[in-house]
């Protein structure tokens, strides 16, 4: 009796087959056209995208959506993360991505900053410590990332504030920049 679980009729396993190609192929091809950011340094919205694209593949290739449909779902997402990424060249990343949060400067960590970043002390010593510190004061800032990674400066010379531009904090770092002229 349970055998009948596992029996599928040959046209049935045909079009699963040959679904499972088309739609991988498929999402070869728009992940050339988007281009690699498809994939990588993914955000919260990237990785949402990510996991829905790969809900349409897997119910296209068993056979639980129609080849058709999931072409077109695919079309239709790519395309708005074409859009999306477009309005990220344009300034609008702002309406997607989270922004980049300073969480400690001058080896001292900013607890409000902690906190939009859903952040504990604990993460942030194994974040370091990944990261080879060996002390909070040998760190000049810590940058919670829009895509939830970690970056850390160490340097005693001076942070250009350029490379702060769009994070959330950054008047901290340039304040203690210009006590220290």
């Amino acid at each position: 009796m349970w055998l009948n679980e596992f029996s599928i009729e040959w046209k049935e396993a045909a079009i699963v087959g040959i679904s499972s190609v088309i739609i991988y192929v498929a999402l070869i091809l728009y992940s050339r056209l988007i281009g690699p950011r498809s994939f990588s340094q993914l955000t919260a919205f990237d990785f949402a995208v990510t996991v829905a694209l790969g809900a349409i593949v897997g119910a296209t290739s068993t056979g639980a959506a129609p080849l058709l449909n999931g072409i077109i779902a695919l079309s239709l997402l790519f395309l708005l993360r074409w859009l999306v990424a477009r309005s990220r060249r344009l300034g609008l990343s702002k309406l997607v991505d989270n922004a980049p949060i300073l969480i400690l400067r001058e080896g001292r960590i900013i607890p409000e900053n902690m906190q939009k970043a859903k952040m504990t002390e604990a993460d942030l010593r194994q974040s370091l410590r990944k990261k080879g510190v060996s002390g909070f004061m040998n760190v000049k800032a810590v940058v919670m990332e829009r895509d939830g990674s970690v970056s850390v400066i160490i340097s005693d010379a001076p942070i250009d504030t350029d490379i702060l531009l769009d994070v959330d904090g950054k008047e901290l770092i340039e304040q203690e920049e210009r006590k220290t002229e």
